[in-house]
This record gives C-alpha cells, structure tokens and sequence, in this order.
C-alpha cells in the first residue's frame, strides 16, 4: 500500500494538470456547441442542452481546478527544495543567463525545430518568475495564490506545448510528414498561441513581484526569453478545418 501511494503521488502533477485541461476543454467545447446550436441549445430536445449542464460540474468535484492549480506548484516547489526535481539549478541557470549578453542564435532547418526552440524558451520564462517569486516569498508563496496560478498555467500551458510537440514528432517519424500534416498544423498552431499566453501570465506576475530597477531588468529578460517569429495561424487552422470536414469525422484519435 505505502508503494501504491508513492507511485501515486509521483504523478501527482501530471493528474493535477490533466484534471484541469480536460475539465475545462470540455467546458469549452459544450459551449462552442450550444452557440453552434443557437437557440435550440437550451432547449432539453436537443443533445447540447445535457452536455452543456454537465460539463460544469468537472471542474468543481475530484478537486476544484483552483486547488488543483494550487498543488501544482506546491508540488514542484516541495521536490525542488527536497532535490527530487532538479528545479532549484534550473532556476539559477536561467537567472545567469539573463546576465550574460545576448548572443544571436543560428536557424535550424527541421521539422519542428522553431516550435522545439519555442518550448525551450517557454521553459525560460517560467523559471524566471518561478524564481523571482520563490526569492521574494520563500515560504510564503503558497500564499500568493494569484502568483501561484500564473506559475501553474504556464506550467500547464508548456506541458501542453510539449506533448503535442513529440506526439507530432513520433507520428512523422512513424507514419511520414506526408500523413500527419494536420498533426504537425495542431501541435504548430498551439505552441505559438500558447507562448502568448504565457508571456502575458509571466509579465503580470513579474509586474506584481517587481518594481523600479528590479522590475525593468525582469521585462527585458521576458522580452528576450519570449521573443519568436509568428507563424500564419489563420491559415493553419483552416487546414485544420478543411482536412476534418473533408472527412466528414473526427480522425485525430487514430
């Protein structure tokens, strides 16, 4: 039993944040659905209607997502200072790094290589203000609930970024680029969408763990940890649309 637990607990994390996503994507696209629906979506003769009412209640029972966001970076924090993860040298790796000068990076050609270069500065960036805020609060943190939020959604937004990176990755290696193109266009379109978002999440958490001088050398360092050419994401989610209704089915689970 007390292996049980400990094997349990190892992932602890990775359920947090699949309990998070799933809730709240399938929130989203019961949403999506009744707006589709319009006015027949609130009605009970429709599916939607159902759908729409249940789809609430996940993000409520098995943990609320605010706990849940919570414990994610409690949980990182915790095998940090235990020596678990290897967090605390990462964090003083990139701190380094925003002192030494900048130095241009080659273009790598490859499948894949701009976005694997992007989750590697997402990676940056929350270590950045994983580091600040463990250095302005220590003990305190769990504390700073708004501050620990921002920590775990981006956490969750580059383990998100992450795993549709290799699963694009494996299924080109597998069945060739040709069969997995709109693969690559998903796994594309939310790497550059999510780095957005967690460079937004970054500069309010720095703007609330800095001021002055302190908080002017935080945003260069952002600006630089987050800086990427955009890529056409218009275009590649039209692919997206065009290849699943062709089909005329939802194909991406085979």
């Amino acid at each position: 039993q007390p292996a049980r637990m400990q094997a349990v607990e190892e992932y602890a994390i990775e359920c947090a944040i699949a309990k998070i996503v799933g809730s709240e994507f399938a929130d989203y696209v019961a949403d999506e659905a009744v707006q589709i629906f319009g006015g027949n979506g609130y009605s009970a003769e429709y599916p939607v209607e159902r759908a729409y009412r249940d789809a609430r209640i996940n993000r409520i029972f098995e943990g609320t997502n605010e706990i849940n966001r919570l414990l994610i970076t409690g949980m990182l924090m915790r095998r940090a200072l235990s020596g678990h993860l290897p967090l605390l040298p990462a964090i003083q790796r990139t701190m380094q790094e925003v002192l030494a000068p900048t130095t241009p990076e080659l273009e790598v050609e490859g499948l894949l290589e701009r976005e694997k270069r992007i989750v590697a500065q997402a990676k940056k960036v929350a270590l950045l203000v994983a580091g600040a805020a463990a250095q302005k609060y220590r003990e305190q943190l769990a504390e700073e609930q708004e501050i620990v939020g921002a920590i775990s959604d981006m956490a969750i937004e580059i383990f998100l970024m992450e795993s549709a990176l290799l699963r694009a990755l494996k299924l080109s290696a597998r069945r060739g680029m040709d069969s997995c193109a709109v693969q690559v266009d998903i796994a594309r379109t939310y790497i550059h969408d999510a780095m957005g978002r967690i460079e937004l999440l970054a500069r309010q958490a720095v703007s609330a763990l800095a001021e002055g001088d302190e908080l002017r050398v935080q945003l260069a360092a952002l600006r630089r940890f987050a800086k990427f050419a955009p890529m056409n994401t218009v275009a590649a989610r039209r692919r997206i649309a065009d290849a699943l209704i062709h089909a005329g089915r939802y194909t991406l689970s085979e």
